[in-house]
């Protein structure tokens, strides 16, 4: 289904509002009417026109029941007492149109912020819900941008259409009755322009919408590069290229504003137009309804006056349809970038029969494990099947420490990425205790896994919440324990407000190997049953990496761990090696046992003893 149209069931929690908004804006322009029309007895006894209503009509909502009374007050309290009561009476009709549309506009303010609220909401759920697999077909500054850019376009889209609905056809509705009534003949004429704008006003619909899609797709690549600006900025200024980047910058930049100077025009066209056709519809009705006002009786001049000033109130709220309307198609090109991220498919969730489990107690089997990143696997010239892994035959005992090793590109961190289920794979099965992990619900089988990578994941938050992260009502002993058995709460202490300091976006106001304690800790605090270990020492200098590794050492104590690791020093002790090569076990054994084979894993030990 089309996102926008979808995206109106966000609607569905603001019936009441919407339903209040309804009768305020309907009230808004009956009462704007009233205003108006009040300019017909203020000029009749103005000018002494008004007409003898001698006897009370027995219809009481009548124009003859008005002049009864107009004409009473005339006799009574005089024309000029009459005149200021009529004025008061027009002044009072204002306040309340006024007074209304206010009230429109009121209970419209929860609409715009609640709408905007779920919808990000939504997109920010499924966006953090998505496989890792759709991270690599979309830069991160393009979806920031679908997050915020284009959710704000389509805000304002369903705004426009409550907009639509709700306040400016009651207006010209009964503007325009309010004319057939006064003289139906200049009516028809004057209104025979529309049809001719109708058609022009689509057709610049049509040419908003696509030229908005190319703006928010360039705006798109704008926030990628943005992104990729502040994550490399030191490689930008180590490398000499500020100039060549904001260059690179610029052009995106300039074809931007190009098209949204394009858009703007095309958009600030709409009203105009309306304006002029109004105009020139106005003037065929000055010269026509002159005409009529001598020739027809029934159509006096105070009536003319009151039918031109209704004519020139149409124009506003005629304008603001156009306005709209080109919003709402602006608003469906932003819906049908989102809805890529809206639609796309969650494919890690949970197995119909999926079965809990809370402990790890005999082992992990990969049992002819095969695994591309790509859906269609084979190579498009030579039609051969491209595997990042293939035939993974391995077994974890409980309690064992193994060590993956290998050149890079190998598929070592892809083998440790399959077991908490970041990817699912193509062929084969990963069991823990002879239980397929695609038949284990994912929270509990994630709950057994805990993870310390080379890239520390850290937000800018306090210590006290990074350490705590993913943990309810943590007591802050259970923390600061877990910072000392990472050798983290030494240093901790001496940062300006303990563990209340705040970090800055990724820890960046920490080094490397204290940003590398404090994701051990949080690792410490979820005292996982099984440990992955993705080169958690190979960025760190000398001294942090005998800090973390003694963490480390005290980490893996009693539990099953997965070690992936280029310095070779740091896993001879482990309990089998696993030489991987071009996605395949090339060797096994213990350190002791490879190196007899001088195979592959002696000749890489060898080159990093040089």
């Amino acid at each position: 289904m089309n996102l926008y149209k979808k995206s109106l069931h966000y609607l569905s929690p603001y019936k009441g509002n919407i339903a209040l908004i309804l009768l305020f804006n309907i009230l808004y322009a009956l009462f704007s009417l009233f205003s108006y029309t009040t300019i017909i007895p203020f000029l009749s006894v103005l000018f002494g026109d008004t007409p003898a209503v001698m006897e009370k009509p027995e219809i009481i909502l009548s124009a003859a029941t008005f002049y009864y009374y107009l004409g009473q007050l005339i006799a009574v309290k005089g024309t000029i007492f009459t005149l200021i009561a009529t004025g008061l009476t027009m002044v009072f009709f204002t306040f309340l149109s006024s007074l209304f549309r206010y009230l429109g506009l009121y209970c419209m303010a929860p609409i715009r912020s609640g709408i905007l609220r779920d919808f990000r909401r939504d997109i920010y759920a499924k966006v953090i819900s998505l496989p890792l697999s759709f991270f690599h077909k979309h830069k991160k500054g393009d979806l920031l941008n679908r997050m915020g850019t284009d959710v704000q376009e389509v805000e304002w889209s369903i705004i426009s259409s409550i907009q639509i609905f709700c306040r400016d056809p009651f207006m010209l509705l009964f503007f325009l009755t309010a004319l057939f009534i006064a003289n139906t003949k200049l009516t028809i004429i004057s209104l025979v322009v529309l049809p001719l704008s109708g058609l022009f006003i689509a057709a610049v619909g049509k040419s908003i919408k696509r030229n908005a899609t190319k703006a928010q797709e360039v705006l798109g690549k704008m926030s990628v590069k943005f992104d990729e600006a502040i994550n490399g900025l030191r490689i930008i200024k180590g490398y000499n290229i500020i100039e060549q980047t904001a260059e690179d910058f610029k052009k995106d930049n300039d074809y931007h504003a190009k098209v949204s100077t394009k858009i703007l025009r095309i958009n600030e066209m709409g009203a105009p137009l309306v304006e002029l056709l109004s105009i020139v519809s106005l003037a065929v009705i000055l010269l026509i309804g002159s005409s009529f006002v001598f020739t027809d009786p029934s159509f006096k001049g105070e009536v003319f006056v009151m039918y031109i000033v209704c004519f020139a109130r149409l124009i506003q709220p005629a304008k603001q349809l156009v306005s709209a309307y080109y919003t709402i198609q602006k608003g469906k090109a932003a819906a049908q970038r989102i809805e890529v991220v809206m639609d796309a498919d969650n494919v890690i969730q949970n197995a119909p029969d999926a079965q809990t489990k809370s402990t790890f107690n005999e082992n992990i089997v990969f049992n002819n494990v095969t695994f591309s990143y790509q859906e269609d696997p084979h190579c498009e010239q030579t039609g051969v099947p491209i595997y990042v892994l293939q035939d993974i035959n391995i077994e974890i005992k409980k309690g064992e420490k193994i060590a993956v090793v290998g050149p890079s590109g190998g598929g070592k961190s892809t083998l440790v990425d399959l077991l908490p289920r970041f990817y699912d794979i193509q062929h084969g099965e990963i069991c823990i205790d002879n239980l397929n992990n695609k038949k284990i619900i994912l929270k509990d089988l994630r709950d057994l896994i805990g993870i310390v990578n080379q890239d520390t994941i850290l937000f800018n938050d306090t210590v006290f919440n990074n350490i705590a992260f993913g943990q309810q009502h943590v007591a802050e002993e259970r923390v600061i324990e877990a910072a000392k058995m990472a050798q983290a709460h030494d240093f901790v202490s001496q940062l300006p407000e303990g563990y209340g300091t705040m970090i800055g976006d990724r820890g960046l106001k920490l080094s490397g190997g204290q940003r590398q304690r404090l994701s051990i800790a949080r690792t410490f605090l979820k005292n996982p049953q099984i440990l992955i270990l993705d080169e958690a020492t190979s960025a760190l200098d000398n001294e942090s990496e005998f800090l973390v590794q003694q963490a480390l050492e005290t980490l893996l104590e009693g539990k099953t761990a997965i070690i992936i690791a280029h310095r070779l020093s740091t896993i001879r002790n482990a309990d089998r090696i696993l030489f991987l090569r071009d996605g395949r076990v090339a060797e096994s054994g213990t350190h002791q046992e490879l190196m007899e084979l001088h195979g592959h894993y002696a000749r890489f030990y060898q080159v990093q003893q040089v």
